[in-house]
């Protein structure tokens, strides 16, 4: 099984231009984000980007970068043209990890990866069913939902390590609720479908792409993380708290 890792990085953003160019400490915050991924069990790690100005800055510090089509209408359709380059057979196992998440520990990754290579005398019988899963996400265990909904802050419901439902707005019970992170596993064979199906009418209305994989049966695992900081940096206010957290590296 190939272990790969990809990293979407678009130059546009509306609330941070340029942001996975923007500096944290000294260094670019896309090159933040390759190193913990290379620090993983991957074998490969690239970034997938539309812009030669952040394929330049990667290949500055010596990664791997594939200018992509700027008409993507997804990060998932962007990894998926990166994928379908590296001659992967349907079982090896392709990680999404957003460019905007600097302080994502390698352990996450590898929980990813392991996760496709559990076999049924390592975890209960009752979760054997999990063994079959085609995407794994990850949830953080140790955050409860605030009172207020937050809608850029998305949530997934978690049932014995299955994704039941993403949502970026919980009312009533929030037990089985927690903070979701942008990170997925896919296995290609499953990569290679979910860019064929038609974005479904949930995934349009919540802007939540991992709703068109539930809305077509796919299995999706969800395990807690272990990373010490979960923070997507999106405005100037983040990049600033990034700023503030990388001088603890």
């Amino acid at each position: 099984m190939k272990k790969i890792v990809i990293i979407p990085a678009r130059l546009d953003s509306e609330r941070l231009p340029e942001k996975p160019l923007k500096l944290i400490g000294k260094k670019p915050m896309i090159e933040w984000t390759y190193k913990a991924a290379r620090n993983s069990i991957a074998d490969e790690v690239f970034v997938a980007t539309d812009s030669n100005k952040i394929k330049k800055a990667v290949e500055e510090f010596k990664g791997k970068a594939f200018l992509t089509s700027d008409q993507h209408q997804t990060g998932t359709d962007r990894i998926f043209e990166v994928a379908n380059n590296l001659d992967l057979q349907d079982d090896d196992v392709v990680i999404n990890v957003q460019g905007d998440e600097p302080f994502i520990d390698p352990i996450d990754i590898n929980i990813i990866f392991n996760s496709f290579l559990e076999n049924e005398d390592s975890i209960p019988t009752k979760l054997g069913s999990i063994l079959n899963h085609e995407m794994t996400t990850l949830y953080s265990a140790h955050e409860t939902l605030p009172v207020k909904n937050n809608t850029n802050e998305v949530k997934i419901k978690v049932d014995e390590c299955i994704s039941l439902d993403f949502s970026r707005e919980v009312e009533g019970d929030t037990s089985d609720w927690f903070i979701h992170l942008g990170i997925y596993g896919y296995k290609f064979s499953c990569l290679k479908n979910f860019v064929k199906w038609q974005q479904s009418k949930r995934e349009l209305e919540s802007k939540l792409e991992q709703l068109r994989a539930l809305d077509n049966g796919v299995m999706i695992k969800a395990l807690p993380s272990k990373s010490l900081f979960h923070l997507g940096v999106d405005t100037k206010k983040d990049l600033e708290e990034a700023n503030e957290i990388a001088k603890k590296f």
